[in-house]
């Protein structure tokens, strides 16, 4: 159960880190708070993932 919750975290982290490098790729800019529309998307994935990674701690504390 644990190494599925950290695989499917892992995978949000790279989600999130594949779309700021397709950004990077495509505009030249890594992370631009000017213009959030990618950026939207990866801290979005960034935020899933940590609350992913708390659920799964406080669910492993509460369990019998």
């Amino acid at each position: 159960m644990q190494s599925k919750t950290f695989g499917l975290a892992a995978l949000f982290v790279i989600i999130g880190l594949i779309i700021l490098v397709e950004q990077y790729l495509n505009y030249g800019i890594f992370f631009d708070l000017n213009d959030i529309h990618h950026e939207t998307f990866a801290l979005a994935s960034f935020s899933l993932t940590i609350g992913i990674l708390i659920g799964s701690k406080l669910a492993k504390k509460h369990a019998p």
